[in-house]
C-alpha cells in the first residue's frame, strides 16, 4: 500500500535530520534529480524504478541546462522503446531546492518516489521495492572510486564526494525475455543518458543514490620532495570560499605496515610535511569540523623513475599459409629510455622484489590446477575426487567418453541418484570396436549403460551423442555442482601423457553488453544437450543405417496407430522440455 504524502510521514516521523540538512542548505543551492524507470510490455503494468541518483549542486557547479526543456528540445522526460520483448525505458530529470530535493530522497525509503510528468500537476507514483541505508542515515561514505568511469552526469565535480545510497534487499529483474538486440538496445540508452552499465551491476538495479560533491576545495594535489623525506600538499578552494578548519592526516606506510600518522591543519596553496623516515606508500584523510570526513586518498606509491624500451620496425614478414596469408613486422632494434633517477638498491629493493614474488604465489596457489605426467592412475583419483564431492549434479562432455569411462567414472558418485549427465560425439561412437566387447563404441557404451542401471536402480544417468561427423565441441569440461574443470585430455588417456586438470572461475550473470555472460555450463553444455540424441535413439539409427534393415512397418491397425501417435507426442514433449529447461 502506498502512502498519499510520504514525505509529509517521514517529516512526521521525525526521521530527517535538521542539523544536516541546514547544513546542506548552507553548502549548495539546488538538487538536480535524475529518476530512471522501466515499464514492461503490457499497458496496464506500473513502471519499475531502475535508479535515482540526487545531486547537490553548489554555485560553482554547473546544473544541466536541458533540464527544464520538453522533449522535443532534447530536454526530458526522455524514453526508448525496447520493442515487443524489452518494453519502454524513461529517464526523467528535474530540480528542487536543497531541503526538498533531500527530503524527496529520504522519501523513497518509505516505499514511493513522486516523479513530475509532461503535466508537473500530475506526477506519477512509482512503487518501490524495500531499501536499506549504507550507511545509517544521515552519515555519508567519501568516494574512493569514482562512480561514473566514463563520464559525469554533466559538468566537473571536482574535489571528490560524498554519498549515502538505499539498495533494494532483494535482486529487480527487469530483462525477462529479453534477446541480445534487447540488453544492447537498453545498454546503449543507460550509458548515453546515466554513464553506467546498470545491466552488469545488478545491485544497482532499484537502488536511489546522495551526492555531495566537494563544498570546500577543488583539489588536494600531493608531491614529495627531491630528497624523498618530505611531502607537499597543494591546496586549492573553490573561487570565494572561506577556509573551515580543515585536518589533514597522513599515514606513512611501508607495504607491512605504517611508520608514522601525522596531523596538520590545511591552510590554502602549499603545506608541507615532513617525512624523516622516507616516503614510501603514503595515504591521507581530510576531516572538517563541521562536516565530517570528507576525503580519503591512498595507500600508494610515487613513482621515481621509468624505464621503457622503443622497438623499431625495420621490416615486414610475410607468411603465406594454407587459410590465407598474414603479415608479421619485425623489429630490427630496441632502444632502451630511462626516465627519471632510479633509487639505490637496498633492504627495500629487496624487499619489493620479495612481496612481488609473494603476490605471484599467491595468486597462483589461487588457481586450482594439477598436472599430471605419466600418471594415469593419479589422474583418475583425481577426476574420480572431484565427483565424489557433488552433491547436486555431474555434466561431463568428452567427445571420447566410451564405456569404460563409464564404468571408472560415472559410477563414483557418493550420493544415490545424482543426476549424471554425460555428452560423447558422434564421430566417436561409430568408429571403431570396443577392444572387450568387439562390437561398435556406440553400441557398447549403450550396452554397458543399460547393464549398470539394471544392478542398481537407482542411478540416474544419462547419455547423449552429439551429432556430426566431427564433434561439435573439441575441449573437455567437467562440471561438478556449478563448478567447471578443464580437461586437458580425453578420460580415456587422462594422465597417461601430460595432461591439466583447472578449475575456470565462476561466470559473471551478465556480461560487458548486460546480456547473460558466457557460461561453460550453460552455452556450452545445456545449449548441446538439448540438441543431441539419447544413446539409446542414436545406437537405433545407428543399426539400422548399418545394416540397412527396413524401418518398422506403419501401423495396421486403429489401436497400433494411436499407441504410435502418442510415443512420438510424448517423445516430442520431451524433448520440448529439454529445450525448454536449457
Amino acid at each position: 500500500m502506498l502512502h498519499t504524502d510520504p514525505v509529509a510521514d517521514l517529516v512526521a516521523a521525525g526521521v530527517l535530520d535538521d542539523a544536516f540538512i541546514a547544513q546542506c542548505e548552507t553548502d549548495y543551492t539546488l538538487a538536480e534529480i535524475t529518476a530512471l524507470a522501466h515499464v514492461a510490455p503490457g499497458k496496464s503494468s506500473p513502471p519499475t524504478h531502475v535508479l535515482a541518483v540526487v545531486e547537490l549542486l553548489h554555485k560553482h557547479l554547473e546544473p544541466n541546462p536541458l533540464i527544464g526543456l520538453p522533449p522535443e528540445s532534447d530536454g526530458y522526460p526522455r524514453r526508448i522503446d525496447l520493442g515487443a520483448r524489452g518494453g519502454k525505458l524513461l529517464v526523467q530529470r528535474w530540480h528542487l531546492p536543497v531541503r526538498d530535493g533531500i527530503q524527496w530522497y529520504r522519501a523513497c525509503a518509505n516505499g514511493s518516489m513522486s516523479v513530475p510528468g509532461k503535466d508537473a500537476s500530475k506526477p506519477t507514483v512509482v512503487p518501490l521495492q524495500q531499501l536499506g541505508d549504507d550507511p545509517p542515515w544521515p552519515h555519508l561514505v567519501v568516494e574512493l572510486d569514482t562512480f561514473w568511469e566514463s563520464s559525469e552526469f554533466w559538468g566537473d565535480r571536482p574535489g571528490g564526494s560524498r554519498w549515502h545510497r538505499l539498495l533494494p534487499l532483494a535482486p529487480i529483474d527487469i530483462t525477462s525475455g529479453w534477446q541480445a538486440a534487447d540488453f544492447e538496445k537498453a545498454r546503449n540508452f543507460f550509458m548515453s543518458e546515466v554513464h553506467l552499465d546498470l545491466l552488469s551491476r545488478s545491485v544497482l538495479l532499484g537502488s536511489c543514490h546522495l551526492r555531495l560533491p566537494n563544498p570546500i576545495y577543488r583539489d588536494l594535489h600531493q608531491r614529495v620532495g627531491r630528497d624523498w623525506r618530505s611531502v607537499t600538499f597543494d591546496l586549492e578552494l573553490h573561487p570565494g570560499q572561506s577556509l573551515d578548519e580543515l585536518e589533514l592526516t597522513f599515514w606513512s606506510q611501508r607495504s607491512w605496515g605504517a611508520t608514522s600518522v601525522r596531523r596538520m591543519t590545511l591552510q590554502p596553496g602549499s603545506n608541507a610535511l615532513s617525512v624523516p623516515e622516507g616516503v614510501e606508500q603514503v595515504a591521507h584523510a581530510v576531516t572538517c569540523g563541521k562536516r565530517g570526513l570528507l576525503m580519503q586518498a591512498g595507500p600508494f606509491g610515487f613513482i621515481a623513475s621509468v624505464g621503457i624500451s622503443m622497438n623499431l620496425v625495420s621490416e615486414q614478414r610475410r607468411v603465406e599459409t594454407p587459410k590465407g596469408r598474414y603479415t608479421v613486422g619485425v623489429v630490427g632494434h630496441s632502444q632502451p629510455m630511462q626516465v627519471g633517477t632510479p633509487r639505490p638498491a637496498g633492504a627495500l629493493t629487496r624487499l619489493a622484489a620479495d612481496e612481488g614474488q609473494q603476490r605471484t604465489q599467491k595468486a597462483w596457489s589461487a588457481t586450482a590446477f594439477r598436472w599430471f605426467d605419466k600418471d594415469s592412475l593419479g589422474g583418475t583419483q583425481a577426476i574420480r575426487d572431484i565427483i565424489q564431492s557433488a552433491g547436486k549434479s555431474v555434466d561431463l562432455l568428452d567427445p571420447y567418453f566410451g564405456r569404460r569411462d563409464l564404468l571408472e567414472f560415472a559410477l563414483a558418485t557418493t550420493k544415490q541418484g545424482l543426476p549424471f549427465r554425460v555428452l560423447t560425439s558422434a564421430d566417436f561412437c561409430a568408429s571403431g570396436d570396443d577392444p572387450d566387447l568387439k562390437i561398435e563404441r556406440g553400441d557398447a557404451l549403450a550396452k554397458t549403460l543399460d547393464s549398470v542401471r539394471s544392478q542398481d536402480p537407482r542411478l540416474s544417468i544419462e547419455v547423449k551423442v552429439m551429432p556430426g561427423q566431427k564433434s561439435p565441441v573439441h575441449d573437455r569440461f567437467l562440471i561438478v555442482d556449478g563448478t567447471v574443470w578443464a580437461l586437458g585430455a580425453s578420460l580415456n588417456e587422462f594422465g597417461s601423457r601430460g595432461s591439466l586438470l583447472m578449475k575456470l572461475p565462476a561466470s559473471p550473470v551478465h556480461g560487458t553488453s548486460g546480456s547473460p555472460a558466457f557460461s561453460v555450463s550453460m552455452s556450452v553444455f545445456d545449449a548441446h544437450w538439448a540438441t543431441s540424441d539419447a544413446l539409446t535413439d542414436w545406437v537405433r539409427r545407428r543399426a539400422a543405417s548399418r545394416t540397412g534393415s527396413p524401418r518398422p512397418s506403419r501401423p495396421v491397425t486403429l489401436q497400433d496407430r494411436a499407441l504410435s501417435t502418442k510415443a512420438v507426442l510424448g517423445e516430442a514433449l520431451r524433448r520440448l522440455c529439454e529445450v525448454w529447461r536449457a
